[in-house]
């Protein structure tokens, strides 16, 4: 039995890193509700292309992480991250093999149980204003997901 070490795990933990500066990043006004799920996406990625790596307890540390850096409800980010990687794990496999638009799609539904998740916990007025993250982490996943391919084969993350 040959034994695989595993290499370069510090990329997967920089760009989650990354992603949740991207999302503290300020936007003005007229952009904050156009901004991607970063996080979500990208730990969908990884969840995605290496489930053995990036599991349901990654999911839950980034999600309190988040939590605290955003000053919500502990563990809101948490419960909604982990679901969600949960889903991915047991669906990793069929997702991989959709083609690229397909997959958005599938980006679509998991970012809105994010979404849906997070806004049970706010006490904010229902407004489609808010739904628009949803639409624009669907629009961005296919770079998203391009530039995390890149990086995963350039690093030789496994």
């Amino acid at each position: 039995m040959v034994l695989v070490k595993p290499q370069h795990s510090s990329v997967i933990y920089i760009t989650l890193l990354f992603a949740i500066l991207l999302m503290l990043m300020p936007l003005p006004d007229t952009l904050r509700y156009a901004r991607p799920e970063w996080v979500a996406i990208t730990l969908i990625y990884w969840a995605m292309a290496l489930p053995q790596r990036v599991s349901i307890g990654v999911a839950w540390f980034t999600g309190l992480v988040m939590d605290v850096v955003t000053g919500g409800i502990l563990g809101i980010h948490a419960f909604a991250y982990a679901l969600v990687i949960y889903l991915v794990g047991r669906l990793h496999l069929q997702i991989r093999q959709y083609p690229l638009w397909q997959q958005a799609f599938t980006i679509l539904s998991l970012v809105s149980l994010v979404h849906f998740i997070v806004m049970l916990s706010a006490p904010i007025s229902f407004s489609w204003n808010h739904w628009l993250t949803v639409l624009t982490s669907t629009l961005v996943w296919p770079l998203v997901y391009a530039v995390l391919r890149k990086i995963r084969r350039s690093f030789q993350v496994s």
